[in-house]
């Protein structure tokens, strides 16, 4: 599959097809820093960005958990926006999906209350740049909520979640050798991850393993004075 020989590039059919229906569903073991730090603080009607959303799994879940917040999609593989669209039909009036690029993210400075990202940060080919269009488009006082999986993983934490995976057990332990070689050890480790959040301008830094799964998360607030604060 090319994402195998190229993380950055798009997603074709089979590979999100193999993604929304084996995959994703574990990947929502991962969101509980996203429920805890954003859906439980933010205010009524707050705006959403998630950046690499995939087949919509996390804004199926989001538009569950807030019935009253708005949520753009952004993905780079129109087959995703196409799965995501499907799947959130039901909340169409809230939930937007656009094609487009991390890099270059097409909306105005300040334009949200928070923005997420669940297992996207390793497909960018400039990491850097990504983030800081992230935090551009955050409002002051907005959250940056990034989860990724963990170069640095232990293992029976990638096995216990490779175990969620929708295959047969008896192709799990090829399934946690390609997760271990081409999704963990393609992504970022803690240090890395410290690196680049340093970068930002942002208060409340923290970066930290997800206990009992294989991913880390990068968590900040952007700047701005108490008098624009939203949340």
């Amino acid at each position: 599959m090319a994402v195998l020989l190229d993380n950055t590039s798009p997603y074709r059919p089979i590979e999100s097809w193999i993604y929304d229906r084996v995959i994703a569903p574990a990947v929502l073991e991962l969101v509980a820093p996203v429920d805890k730090l954003v859906l439980d603080i933010l205010r009524n009607g707050a705006k959403i960005l998630e950046v690499g959303c995939g087949g919509g799994h996390l804004a199926e879940h989001i538009a569950q958990r807030r019935s009253d917040v708005s949520l753009w999609g952004v993905d780079l593989s129109p087959e995703q926006i196409r799965h995501s669209e499907k799947r959130c039909r039901a909340w169409q009036s809230r939930l937007t999906f656009v094609q487009g690029t991390a890099l270059d993210l097409k909306f105005p400075d300040g334009s949200f209350d928070a923005v997420i990202s669940v297992a996207s940060v390793k497909h960018w080919p400039d990491k850097i740049q990504g983030l800081r269009e992230c935090v551009r488009v955050l409002s002051p006082k907005g959250v940056l909520n990034i989860v990724e999986a963990d170069r640095g993983c232990h293992l029976d934490d990638a096995r216990a979640f490779v175990d969620k995976w929708r295959i047969a057990g008896v192709f799990r332990s090829i399934a946690l050798f390609w997760f271990r070689t081409y999704v963990a050890g393609q992504s970022i480790d803690l240090d890395e991850a410290r690196t680049m959040l340093e970068a930002l301008d942002l208060s409340e830094q923290r970066v930290e393993r997800i206990p009992g799964t294989p991913g880390l998360l990068m968590f900040g607030q952007k700047e701005g004075s108490p008098a624009e604060q939203h949340l």
